[in-house]
C-alpha cells in the first residue's frame, strides 16, 4: 500500500492516497496515474520537506499530454481547476527525455514547481518497454487491433504495478531551480 499525500486545501488538511487517484481516473491510463504519484511524491519531497503542502502554491507543467497524469495530479492538486496545470509538448521538444507516444509529439518531461522553487524532472530513459511505445502510438495511428488493445492494458497494469514499486529517484533525473531562471 502507498503512502498517501496529505495536502491543505484552505483550513482543511486532506489525505489522498493512491487508490483515491484511481478511483478518479479509472484504470484506462494507469500507467499514468502511477506515473503522477511518484511525480508528486519526489516533488513535494523536495519542494516541501517539512510541511503540509498547501495546494494553490503548487503549479505544473507537463510535456506530455498523458490523462492518467493529468487525473493523478489533479486529484491532488486541483492544478487544472486552478489554471495552475499546463499541457505544453512543445516545452519539452528540445530536452534529452523519453518520447512519450502520446500522439502530440510529447516526452516525459515535468516541471511542477512550488511557490518560485521548480523541479525540472525526466523520466529515465528504458524503463518503459517498447512494446508499450509501440502499441501506444498504433492507439493514435488507428491500427491497433482489439488483441493488441488487450495486450496494451495488461502492459499498461503492469508498468503501474512498477513504478509503484519503485523509489522516485530511481524512476527520475531532477534538478532543483528557481521559476524566476525558466
Amino acid at each position: 500500500m502507498q503512502k498517501a499525500f496529505r495536502i491543505k486545501d484552505g483550513n482543511d488538511v486532506l489525505v489522498i492516497s493512491y487508490e483515491d487517484m484511481l478511483k478518479y481516473h479509472g484504470r484506462q491510463f494507469i500507467g499514468g496515474v502511477a506515473l503522477a504519484y511518484k511525480l508528486l511524491e519526489l516533488a513535494l519531497r523536495e519542494l516541501v520537506p517539512d510541511e503540509v503542502p498547501v495546494r494553490d502554491r503548487i503549479t505544473i507543467t507537463l510535456g506530455v499530454y498523458g490523462p492518467g497524469i493529468i487525473d493523478g495530479i489533479e486529484m491532488v492538486t486541483r492544478a487544472m481547476r486552478r489554471n495552475a496545470l499546463l499541457v505544453k509538448p512543445q516545452l519539452a521538444a528540445d530536452k534529452l527525455a523519453p518520447d512519450a507516444a502520446d500522439g502530440q509529439g510529447g516526452k516525459y518531461y515535468f516541471e511542477i514547481a512550488y511557490d518560485d522553487d521548480k523541479l525540472n524532472i525526466t523520466l529515465k530513459p528504458g524503463l518503459l518497454p517498447n512494446e508499450f511505445i509501440q502499441l501506444a502510438y498504433k492507439t493514435h495511428d488507428g491500427t491497433i487491433t482489439e488483441g493488441e488493445q488487450l495486450r496494451l492494458q495488461d502492459l499498461k497494469e503492469e508498468i503501474a504495478q512498477f513504478l509503484l514499486m519503485q523509489k522516485p529517484e530511481d524512476l527520475f533525473d531532477y534538478c532543483q531551480t528557481k521559476l524566476s531562471d525558466s
